[in-house]
């Protein structure tokens, strides 16, 4: 058992749980928290602070960590004893924001290729070395439409400086999630929701546990500071 302080930088759905993900300020390396209450997830209960709030993303917690438990498809999974989170502080001022572009993605290619999806039979052979990244996307837009009385949310962005190739992710980031359910279906400019008041953005990109043979890759955090 060990302490760390942890950068919170996804706390997502997970089926009807939560997965929680961040980098170690300890370690400087991905972690992905895991309880034992639920296979590979987190109840919301196991996200909160002593006051019940949720942990939330730039927030920066410390948590005591049991022993790893990670899979071919999630390097980074460790699971978290019992003992509730405590806040120590926010994660964004200027220097934070520089702390965190060391660890963007600069290249076209998101967790093992340039596609939404992975097949499971190559990581069942082969295990990915991580299952994590951080993304300064551009060009961003976020595109709500109904399929069949089903909303769907997704992230389409481009990624790298050469070859520009374009991605059409999930969404999974529960807050980001609530303020698109203010918007009838469409396509808006990330723009759209800052208006006068300009951001840094970066996606959390996340690759999935399998699902019909697949590995996808879902947005499941969207971390915003204020230029």
């Amino acid at each position: 058992m060990s302490f760390d302080r942890i950068l919170c930088l996804a706390n997502s759905y997970k089926h009807d749980h939560r997965c929680v993900a961040g980098i170690s300020l300890v370690t400087k390396k991905w972690v992905r928290l895991v309880g034992r209450q639920v296979p590979g997830c987190l109840t919301v209960k196991e996200t909160c602070y002593a006051d019940g709030k949720q942990a939330a993303l730039l927030d920066v917690f410390e948590a005591e960590l049991g022993e790893n438990c990670g899979s071919n498809c999630h390097p980074e999974d460790v699971f978290v004893t019992g003992e509730v989170w405590r806040m120590v502080r926010r994660f964004d001022n200027p220097r934070d924001a520089r702390y965190l572009a060391d660890y963007v993605n600069k290249g076209p290619a998101i967790l093992q290729g340039y596609g939404d999806r992975v097949y499971a039979r190559k990581i069942d052979g082969f295990p990915v070395d991580k299952s994590l990244e951080l993304i300064h996307p551009e060009d961003l837009w976020w595109w709500i439409r109904d399929e069949s009385g089903k909303r769907k949310n997704r992230a389409i962005f481009r990624a790298g400086h050469v070859s520009r190739t374009r991605y059409d992710l999930a969404v999974t980031d529960p807050a980001w999630l609530d303020q698109l359910k203010l918007l009838p279906a469409g396509i808006y400019p990330h723009a759209f929701f800052f208006k006068d008041k300009p951001a840094k953005t970066f996606l959390t990109v996340s690759l999935s546990e399998p699902f019909d043979g697949f590995h996808y890759k879902l947005v499941a955090g969207v971390v915003y500071l204020p230029s």
